[in-house]
């Protein structure tokens, strides 16, 4: 992550830490050499927030092509209809195409035979 205008040094590093490791608050200050406090003086700044939305952003970019893949492949799998159909409904709602659960659920069908063991027919006619 490249230094922000506005933004210290310590407060990039901490959003690199924030958005890029799996590291509590407390372990990100204490690697920074920083007051826990501070970090969370730091979230009440809108120039911190606004650099951590841009890097969460980035995040999600870098990991969206991952993702996209993968979500296609759960669209083309019919082994488990009702993750296929979730899969459906990211897709369609991400494209503006659904965004409402009965605008596919009625387009969905189910089939159900019912099979009455010992009727017989014959003998009802």
């Amino acid at each position: 992550m490249k230094h922000i205008e506005g933004i210290s040094e310590d407060m990039t590093k901490a959003i690199a830490l924030l958005v890029w490791t799996e590291k509590t608050k407390t372990e990100i200050a204490q690697e920074i050499g920083i007051d826990r406090a501070t970090l969370w003086r730091w979230y009440k700044r809108d120039d911190f927030m606004e650099a951590l939305q841009k890097e969460r952003r980035n995040k999600f970019a870098v990991y969206g092509d991952v993702a996209s893949k993968e979500l296609l492949k759960l669209v083309k799998d019919d082994s488990d209809k009702r993750t296929q159909l979730q899969a459906i409904k990211m897709v369609l709602g991400e494209n503006g195409l659904c965004n409402d659960k009965a605008q596919i659920d009625l387009k969905t069908s189910t089939e159900f035979v019912i099979t009455y063991e010992g009727f017989d027919e014959e003998a009802n006619e």
